[in-house]
């Protein structure tokens, strides 16, 4: 499997997306899990080099607009779309979809399939699981799993134990950091009241979990990603990453 991060900016950030990422693999559509604020979603896959129109199957892990506005650019596109969401997230994206643009006419192909906690399903050709974690709305932390490895994404969440589940000997561990707790404690503070995990706490969970490596992502404008980096670093027992968009991670 590989994983394209098109974004791994939180948002307000002045140089990185915010997030989205493709993971592809031999045999296996392309597979979208949250599609960046907006209209960047476009760029990002194209910077990446994957059109717009290679895109059919997508996951969006709540409704916060920092993971699911791209589904403007998608819907705009007027390109038929599997899209996987809670029905909380769903609702919120036909809410921005009448706000924004409600003379727009979707894709007869433009399919919802809800998802449940605890759901595990096939999405073409990757194993998918989807695991409850703590945030401020309705929100799924992501397994994939395709010839016996697995990235999981931890979405926006608190430390919780759906974290460890999700992470539960991934290969791959990308989970949501706005900061490290070397960045201050106006920066701590912050990224816990908006319920994310600091660089410390993502490298904690990631052991409790048996993960073999870590990417930090979701990165604050407030946040240092060489101490995330380095906080990570002293506390988790195998590799981490602090990707930048349009990195690429192979497992």
């Amino acid at each position: 499997m590989e994983i394209t991060f098109l974004g791994t900016g939180a948002p307000l950030h002045v140089s990185r997306a915010t997030t989205g990422m493709l993971v592809t693999a031999d045999g296996c559509a392309p597979l979208l899990i949250d599609t960046c604020g907006g209209f960047e979603l476009a760029r990002s896959l194209n910077s990446a080099g994957f059109p717009l129109a290679q895109v059919r199957n997508v996951i969006v892990t709540h409704r916060h607009f920092d993971h699911s506005g791209g589904m403007m650019a998608l819907f705009l596109a007027n390109m038929p779309l599997d899209v996987h969401a809670l029905e909380d997230t769903y609702t919120g994206i036909r809410e921005m979809k009448a706000g924004c643009f409600p003379e727009w006419k979707l894709h007869p192909d433009v399919r919802h399939h809800s998802v449940h906690f605890g759901d595990a399903r096939e999405i073409g050709g990757f194993a998918v699981e989807f695991v409850q974690v703590a945030h401020r709305v309705p929100t799924a932390a992501i397994r994939v799993t395709h010839r016996g490895r697995t990235v999981a994404f931890s979405a926006d969440s608190l430390p919780c134990e759906g974290l460890v589940a999700a992470a539960r000997n991934a290969d791959l561990f990308i989970c949501d950091t706005m900061c490290a707790e070397r960045d201050g404690d106006v920066a701590r503070n912050r990224t816990r009241d908006l319920m994310h995990p600091t660089a410390k706490e993502a490298a904690e969970i990631s052991n409790q979990a048996g993960a073999h490596r870590l990417a930090c992502v979701h990165i604050a404008r407030f946040g240092s990603p060489q101490n995330i980096l380095e906080e990570a670093q002293t506390v988790f027992q195998g590799r981490v990453d602090v990707p930048n968009d349009g990195d690429r991670h192979s497992i």
